[in-house]
């Protein structure tokens, strides 16, 4: 290995003289210098990749600060809000005798994905939230699946697919009835 990175510092030593008296470098000279110049590129793009690996890894969103991901993730929040909260109130009205209300800063994504593939434009999107009544007092936790797509005929292109309850949370008695 020694030997190696020696022949490589040469070459680049020879490169430079060689640069400054204007002399060619012969074929098998150009061909180390490039693989060397290929491996120093690989070496850096290799360890780049791994620092961004965890990150690739995650899947939440940062709500600390404004994202492009985080505009998109509020405006398809916005556009669910009145069906989620439609849906949800079908479910809690039979028990609670009154309506929920859904915040959109209480929904999250737990799952979307294309139903085509890649560039696909029929999608299928499971939303997580925890209805309330009062002053933020949450009866449950629920979870909505939506199909967005061209090819379906409601409103928007949106259509209510699977409702699941996860979960109910005890209401204070002043909140019953």
């Amino acid at each position: 290995m020694d030997g190696l990175c020696y022949g490589h510092c040469s070459i680049l030593h020879r490169l430079s003289w060689e640069r400054n008296t204007k002399k060619k470098l012969n074929q098998q000279e150009k061909s180390i210098l490039k693989k060397l110049l290929l491996s120093i590129c690989f070496i850096f793009l290799l360890s780049t990749g791994l620092d961004t690996m965890p990150y690739a890894k995650t899947r939440d969103i940062d709500t600390t600060k404004d994202s492009r991901v985080l505009i998109y993730n509020d405006m398809l929040m916005l556009i669910l809000n009145a069906q989620v909260e439609e849906v949800a109130n079908q479910y809690y009205f039979k028990k609670l005798k009154q309506r929920v209300t859904v915040y959109l800063y209480d929904m999250n994504v737990v799952n979307a994905k294309r139903v085509n593939g890649f560039r696909g434009f029929d999608f299928l999107i499971t939303i997580e939230t925890e209805p309330s009544i009062g002053a933020h007092n949450s009866v449950g936790k629920d979870r909505f699946t939506f199909r967005i797509s061209p090819l379906v005929p409601e409103k928007d292109s949106i259509k209510f697919v699977k409702f699941k309850h996860i979960k109910s949370y005890s209401i204070p008695p002043h909140l019953r009835d």
